[in-house]
């Protein structure tokens, strides 16, 4: 089941205060570029809401529109385990469409029944199920938890609290030191994936 995610705002507000606290910088953690491409939200937008700004609750057909725009961007963007785009064939098999619906969609066009395949779509990426009917300030909120979660981790040694946690045998930073918030980062990131993948 899929919690609630706390209002940007509120998020934001934790960021800052924790981040204060440890003495990191925020501006690293909150990458409009980063989080635009992790969330499908355009970086326009993303930007103006980590500036605090507020937008109206998108419409029925809006939030229509947005669906349709994020499924889009999964397929667009996502890459396979070579590092390449996935093929219109293969995102069809997996979801059970045909090669016309996807690409259509790619395209930029509403094919039948996205409310029925949306969900097929955001599991073949990966994706929480409400990666496509969250509201901008809902999807960047939600993308910045690991990084909460990370800020809040009491422990000294993040790396080594990671490794344990998750019982890595080890990690490779390519023989660089990390400062504290590449670590925060680091352990943000990758906890976000463990935790998308269930395994926390």
């Amino acid at each position: 089941m899929i919690e609630s995610v706390p209002s940007l705002a509120v998020t934001l507000a934790q960021i800052r205060a924790l981040a204060k606290e440890r003495q990191l910088d925020v501006d690293e953690m909150l990458d409009v570029e980063d989080l635009a491409a992790g969330t499908g939200v355009p970086s326009e937008v993303t930007a103006a809401l980590l500036r605090g700004e507020e937008l109206e609750e998108p419409t029925r057909q809006e939030a229509d529109e947005l669906a349709r725009r994020r499924a889009e961007f999964l397929c667009t963007t996502s890459l396979d385990a070579s590092g390449r785009p996935y093929p219109i064939a293969d995102i069809a098999a997996a979801i059970d469409v045909t090669p016309w619906w996807v690409a259509e969609l790619v395209a930029g066009g509403t094919p039948p029944g996205m409310e029925r395949h949306g969900p097929r779509i955001t599991a073949f990426f990966g994706q929480e199920s409400t990666f496509l009917t969250d509201t901008p300030s809902q999807a960047v909120s939600r993308a910045l938890q690991p990084v909460v979660r990370s800020l809040d981790n009491t422990s000294g040694d993040l790396m080594a609290n990671l490794v344990r946690q998750y019982g890595l045998v080890s990690m490779s930073t390519r023989g660089k030191t990390l400062t504290h918030t590449q670590e925060t980062l680091l352990l943000g990131m990758i906890t976000g994936m463990l935790s998308s993948e269930g395994a926390v």
